[in-house]
């Protein structure tokens, strides 16, 4: 008839003082999987250790703090964990828990983008309706709190050229072409018409000969493929390569220019500017997320392409 294994003469309980040692979370480590397992048998698969060896690591926690923690023999129905043995146990749940909640906020720490983004846009994105910039740098700001953000204005020929030259990583540009060594992602179009000032002559007189006659605003850089057509009937030009530029000098009515559609429309409810020949003069544009190839896994790249809003 199998002995009734006899308790062990507890030994002095003994404070765990310093800090905890490998060795001592390598007992814990044990001592949990006997516990999980319910016996020192069935644990050894799972430690993949001998049972021997199970029981030398469990004795030698028990010196380490100083009380028995359980009854145990060969077999799985003889294991009992004692009282101090199950707060143990309730213990180590309890750091289980604790160093989860540690691995969480460390990969937390190390997914937190940090650095700097560099982002590059037209004079005129406060305007563009289909870019919601305000909600896209606050959705921005709350995903990467550390990240430090960088945006400067920039006429279209000069965005792709800063972005080239390692002095910005990204931007919203019109879809001229494609750059070697650049990557483009269509956001939105939109469309741009010929305007002149209420006052402008042109603006009652209808004469198609008069209007070529007028002085263009206009950028001094190659224009879109589907607008050179257009522009090349004006001989006389005046350079205004940033938007805002080409605005005040239409305004002022002393010359006319191409514009964005959303971009003049508050001036046309007011009656400051009028759209001449839209049938004729229009044009489409595109516009693109630009960045350098290389760059398209970085993070912070990828971040404000999520990041950004597009209304319809």
């Amino acid at each position: 008839m199998p002995q009734t294994p006899k308790p062990k003469t507890s030994h002095p309980k003994q404070p765990l003082s310093g800090r905890l040692s490998d060795m001592d979370l390598r007992l814990l480590r044990v001592f949990r999987e006997v516990v999980r397992a319910g016996g020192l048998a069935a644990a050894e698969v799972a430690l993949n250790i001998s049972r021997s060896t199970i029981s030398v690591h469990l004795s030698d926690l028990e010196t380490r703090l100083g009380m028995q923690l359980c009854l145990r023999s060969r077999g799985r129905a003889d294991f009992k964990l004692t009282a101090e043995g199950e707060a143990l146990y309730q213990a180590i749940l309890e750091l289980d828990g604790h160093l989860a909640s540690f691995k969480s906020q460390v990969n937390a720490i190390q997914s937190q983008l940090t650095g700097r983004l560099r982002v590059i846009l037209p004079d005129d994105a406060l305007a563009i309706p289909q870019l919601n910039l305000p909600a896209t740098i606050a959705r921005l700001r709350e995903r990467a709190p550390q990240l430090q953000l960088e945006i400067k204005l920039a006429a279209p020929h000069e965005l792709e050229l800063e972005i080239l030259g390692g002095r910005a990583d990204v931007g919203i540009n019109p879809l001229h072409s494609r750059r070697p060594g650049l990557s483009y992602q269509p956001l939105f179009s939109h469309q741009s018409l010929l305007y002149g000032a209420g006052d402008h002559p042109c603006a009652t007189d209808r004469d198609q000969e008069l209007l070529t006659r007028q002085e263009l605003a206009a950028p001094d850089h190659a224009v879109l493929s589907g607008a050179a057509h257009l522009y090349r009937l004006f001989p006389h030009r005046s350079i205004a390569n940033h938007m805002a530029a080409r605005l005040a000098m239409i305004l002022s009515g002393k010359f006319i220019g191409f514009l964005p559609e959303y971009l003049a429309a508050e001036y046309v409810d007011r009656g400051e500017l009028v759209a001449l020949e839209p049938e004729r003069f229009c044009y489409q544009i595109q516009n693109a997320l630009t960045f350098k190839s290389s760059a398209e896994a970085q993070p912070a790249v990828q971040l404000f392409r999520d990041m950004l809003i597009i209304n319809g």
